[in-house]
């Protein structure tokens, strides 16, 4: 198979027939998609190395898609196999509905899960852009087959979702699900801790409570979802820039101290260890940092605020508050 069709293929700018013909060669050989994984995962490791490490033009505009946020490099190896079941995921596999072999890319389902200290942009199918926090779990099928487009989100997303109502989108948390035509919401489920919170900022979401199918909400631009008491509650929005996450910004106004670190832990990848029976009051009225500065520079602002000590375990990756 010539490399630059297989190029045109994952770059999507293939046309009918060149599909087509990577198609046939993918089926002809389980060692091809084996092949064909490989150049994955250098074009996903090429987001983390730069484009120039790849020689062909195509190779360089398909790994642009997916953008890493302060991912170490020594994280390649681990990663390599998520990063690279992304880049499969473009805008090219939609022409496969036109194909018999749908059903079987329909299937199959990838997830990628994002480790603390690193956030991740990337793009699904239909142009749906989606931003990742630390410790974010998303799943998804390679291909979205019929009227519904879903997916599953554990920890914290943004979506921007183009409107398209023959093709409602509807993310699947283990509280509530939120159903789309075209918009741009936040959304945050973490199970361990019954936290439920959507935050709308352009179009209109339906969000419906799994337990409770009659407990529905029609959402409103500005307007916040909270599951409180299993039971979903409507609030207008009061603190738009916890939103600032897809930037590297983290917004710390109204939380307390405790919360503040359970964010540290996921935010700078540290395990944070709190050694006193009474937690410091934060005496901030707004605070937001940028998370790229490091957690000595989020500590020390922090302590303008709070009374407390800190000591660090570069061994164990450990913070102990005192």
């Amino acid at each position: 198979m010539n490399p630059e069709l297989i190029y045109k293929y994952l770059e999507n700018t293939a046309t009918d027939d060149e599909m087509k013909q990577v198609l046939d060669w993918l089926d002809a050989d389980p060692a091809h998609m084996r092949e064909l994984d490989e150049l994955d995962k250098v074009m996903a490791a090429s987001v983390i190395y730069g484009p120039d490490v790849l020689s062909p033009a195509p190779a360089r505009k398909a790994a642009r898609r997916i953008s890493l946020g302060r991912i170490p490099l020594r994280r390649i190896v681990r990663y390599a196999a998520e990063l690279a079941a992304v880049a499969v995921v473009g805008v090219g596999l939609a022409r496969m509905l036109a194909d018999d072999r749908i059903g079987e890319w329909a299937r199959r389902t990838t997830a990628l899960e994002v480790p603390a200290g690193q956030y991740l942009s990337m793009e699904l199918q239909y142009g749906t852009k989606v931003w990742l926090n630390a410790g974010t779990r998303l799943e998804y099928p390679l291909v979205f087959a019929g009227g519904e487009r879903r997916v599953k989100v554990a920890g914290e997303a943004m979506f921007d979702v183009e409107h398209d109502p023959a093709h409602p989108f509807v993310v699947e948390t283990f509280a509530c699900d939120v159903r789309v035509l075209g918009t741009k919401f936040n959304v945050e489920a973490n199970e361990e801790e019954g936290i439920f919170t959507a935050d709308l900022l352009r179009g209109r979401v339906q969000v419906c409570n799994r337990t409770d199918r009659s407990d529905r909400i029609t959402m409103e631009p500005n307007q916040t979802v909270h599951l409180e008491n299993g039971k979903l509650q409507l609030h207008a929005q009061e603190n738009a820039d916890k939103l600032l996450w897809t930037d590297g910004i983290l917004c710390i106004t109204g939380m307390t101290f405790e919360e503040v670190m359970a964010k540290f832990e996921r935010c700078y990848d540290i395990n944070v260890e709190i050694l006193r029976d009474d937690l410091p009051q934060i005496e901030f009225q707004r605070c937001k940092l940028r998370i790229s500065e490091g957690i000595d520079h989020a500590l020390a602002v922090l302590q303008h605020a709070a009374d407390f000590r800190y000591e660090r375990d570069i061994t164990t990756n450990t913070l102990y508050i005192r």
